[in-house]
């Protein structure tokens, strides 16, 4: 048997033997399924016995795959998700690019995000200004949007909340009347779709300057870490490879062209553009390369997990008395990353209670991204004027937010049955009541 062959029935046999002694899951719905098997490792394994591991092959193969795959002329894979919005935001503020802010400008960029939506602005020498979200969809609308314009917006960085957005024809237009330079923040929604003026379906992250995409573990498809960058055109294509590397010329499509104007300078080692090491390993190109031929499919279960939930909530008579779903806005076919819930308004103190009774329960829960993130200490560091009050929509998914997971693995309806009526078992009182119990 030949050598490669011989390990690949090693690995098998290893993983089946492990998968047998895992022990019984501990909570009845956690966050993440486990979305990898034998054919990632064995991707992996090769890669490893190959003796390469920085950027090779694989990354590259992956990154034509994933453009494909998304409907983008060009992507570019980086070692997280955090990485390519602050590849992407360092794109936007490059003084090579013929079309740029400068330091100072502002960004527009939901009140509701991640810290890695907001944190490159402020690195990059950009100020945020807060936009708050609609707590029906939980994302921003044109109208929070056009509230918090002013005449230095230079961008906007619209972050697409659990595989919902804004109407996306709502921010091509705003971005159109602004003339404005778009990134979008996809890492949660891969795979969403969107219809655009002539009824084509796009898939989220593929209308602006610049897309962003992770791979965590936990997110529709995964290289245990790792991001992309979409992008329209092979200029900026270039300027996003020089700068994942070092701000050389190693990666450019014309580096050939580039380093004949400077023949005193080895062009191995030639700096053309600012840069920092984001580069993912091969390992991580292998496994993505299984891991896109899951995509529809994982996406796929998703929706149908996603379905019966909602079906199973809305069909009981205690749903419509303790909390709502998040909406799908306008246009938008979403592949849910979570079922994102909000409370009823007098529910409010007892949101905490809730979830911890959920997690109890074996019920994984988490806030809607980090909740509103002026409330954040770095924000009120580097944003001191901002309050969080002036942000009622996002306040309110703060205070009475949550989400549960939605698998890429099929949810037998027993469980779901289970799930809803845990769920719905929570013996809610209104705030007034809860108060006046504390005081008796």
């Amino acid at each position: 048997m030949p050598e490669a062959a011989k390990w690949e029935e090693v690995i098998k046999d290893e993983w089946k033997a492990r998968r047998a002694q895992d022990p019984p899951e501990e909570k009845l719905f956690p966050l993440a399924l486990n979305p990898f098997g034998e054919e990632e490792i064995l991707a992996m394994t090769n890669v490893l016995l190959s003796g390469r591991l920085t950027l090779g092959a694989n990354v590259e193969k992956a990154e034509k795959m994933f453009a494909e795959k998304v409907g983008a002329p060009y992507a570019v894979l980086v070692n997280s998700g955090s990485s390519a919005n602050l590849l992407a935001v360092s794109a936007i503020v490059n003084k090579f690019r013929p079309v740029h802010c400068d330091a100072g400008d502002e960004v527009l960029v939901p009140a509701v995000s991640w810290s890695t939506s907001v944190f490159p602005l402020i690195q990059c020498g950009l100020k945020p200004v807060f936009v708050d979200t609609d707590p029906k969809t939980f994302n921003v609308t044109i109208e929070t949007l056009e509230k918090a314009m002013t005449p230095r917006v230079k961008a906007v960085m619209a972050v697409h909340v659990l595989g919902n957005s804004i109407c996306m024809a709502d921010l091509a237009a705003f971005v159109k009347k602004h003339n404005l330079m778009l990134v979008e923040d996809t890492c949660e929604s891969l795979g969403s779709f969107w219809t655009d003026e002539t009824g084509t379906r796009k898939m989220l992250g593929t209308m602006g300057d610049f897309g962003s995409y992770s791979f965590y573990f936990s997110h529709h498809i995964t290289s245990g870490e790792g991001g992309a960058v979409t992008c329209k055109t092979e200029e900026d294509y270039n300027f996003v490879r020089c700068l994942r590397a070092h701000g050389w010329t190693r990666h450019l499509t014309n580096k050939g062209e580039v380093e004949a104007k400077y023949p005193q300078i080895d062009p191995r080692f030639l700096f053309i553009n600012l840069g920092y090491n984001l580069r993912p390993m091969e390992v991580q190109g292998a496994m993505l390369i299984v891991q896109l031929g899951k995509l529809e499919e994982f996406n796929a279960i998703r929706r149908d997990n996603y379905d019966r939930i909602k079906k199973g909530l809305e069909s009981d008579s205690r749903y419509s008395k303790q909390m709502t779903l998040m909406e799908a806005s306008n246009g938008i076919d979403p592949a849910w990353f979570g079922i994102a819930m909000l409370l009823h308004e007098e529910h409010a103190g007892q949101q905490e209670d809730y979830l911890q009774f959920l997690s109890k329960n074996g019920i994984e829960n988490r806030p809607i991204i980090s909740g509103n993130f002026i409330r954040q200490p770095s924000i009120a560091m580097y944003c001191k004027d901002e309050k969080p009050e002036n942000y009622p929509g996002s306040e309110a998914i703060h205070k009475r937010g949550f989400f549960i997971g939605v698998h890429q693995v099929y949810c037998a309806q027993e469980k779901v049955v289970k799930l809803v009526d845990l769920m719905l078992s929570y013996d809610f009182v209104g705030e007034s009541a809860a108060k006046k119990a504390k005081l008796g």
